[in-house]
């Protein structure tokens, strides 16, 4: 397998032609403003780097990525705007499948295992590129809650102002009058 463990850039981009059979393997820390839609969801962009190893691994007859992440961001609450520390550190995994006949031989072997099909990330009739950036920054995404919020966060009621605690009207008491009359 080959290491690239020095501080070069992340590559965006692997050749499977020819890291597929070798392995292929990255490390180091890259800035969150590599990837811009994550970057878009996060409160900070100061000094938020992401500590990031992968790699590209051929085993039981089938290519996969593994990403190591660790990292913590800083998001908005949603109910009081402040920011809060999300920690995003976890090992990612996911099988690069050359077509959809792979799929049954992959469930068979890890039935629960996340994967993607290499001609719905490649353009057709072009060298098969593996966007590993593109893939990463996917896998983030979905791994940073949708809403998040402290949880001891109480929704600031004090701008409103005082609400009058007025009884509503009843929408069927004209009806009521009508009853026995008819």
């Amino acid at each position: 397998m080959t290491n690239f463990s020095q501080p070069t850039a992340m590559p965006t981009e692997i050749a499977l032609d020819k890291w597929s059979d070798v392995g292929f393997e990255w490390q180091g820390i890259v800035p969150i403003t590599q990837f811009e839609r994550l970057a878009d969801e996060i409160d900070s962009l100061g000094d938020d780097t992401l500590d990031i190893s992968f790699a590209l691994i051929n085993k039981n007859g089938l290519l996969w990525l593994n990403y190591q992440i660790e990292a913590t961001l800083l998001m908005p609450c949603q109910r009081c705007l402040t920011p809060m520390a999300i920690n995003i550190s976890n090992h990612y995994r996911l099988a690069i499948l050359e077509n959809e006949d792979k799929i049954r031989y992959l469930h068979a072997i890890e039935p629960d295992a996340d994967y993607v099909l290499i001609d719905e990330i490649c353009e057709p009739d072009s060298r098969k590129m593996l966007p590993v950036a593109d893939l990463l920054e996917d896998e983030l995404l979905l791994a940073i809650p949708l809403a998040p919020r402290h949880s001891d966060c109480e929704l600031l009621t004090d701008s409103v102002g005082e609400v009058p605690n007025t009884p509503k009207e009843n929408p069927f008491a004209m009806l009521e009058q009508l009853r026995g009359k008819l």
